[in-house]
């Protein structure tokens, strides 16, 4: 039987999970749908999906998307301008274009074709 301290510790690493998970969705959305014919790897389908839930993706943004399940990898932010770069390379022939706003990150342009339920 748990004390009442561990079970208040409990309720609160479950609340704490349950936050995570939200926020986790929030920068990662399962439903914005890839077309299989794209060929994308898992990290690629995680930085089209963070650039179709929002207007504009930072370059922390796309790093936190690509990498919030690592604690113990701590990657160079230049891996973000080559998975877009990757990524530009595979969409062109499906006419999905990702622009740079200089100094700032990254969009896709057209990105609300690709929105099914994603919140505002």
């Amino acid at each position: 039987m748990l004390s009442d301290l561990e079970q208040r510790q409990q309720n609160e690493i479950e609340t704490l999970r349950e936050r995570i998970r939200q926020l986790e969705e929030l920068l990662l959305p399962s439903n914005i749908p890839v077309p299989v014919e794209w060929c994308l790897t898992g990290k690629e389908m995680r930085v089209f999906s963070h650039l179709a839930s929002r207007d504009m993706g930072t370059k922390a943004s796309i790093m936190a998307a690509l990498y919030s399940d690592r604690i113990d990898e701590e990657p160079n932010p230049k891996i973000v301008d080559v998975f877009v770069c990757k990524l530009r390379a595979k969409l062109k022939p499906y006419n999905v274009h990702i622009r740079t706003i200089w100094g700032t990150g990254y969009a896709l342009d057209d990105r609300e074709q690709f929105l099914m339920a994603v919140p505002a």
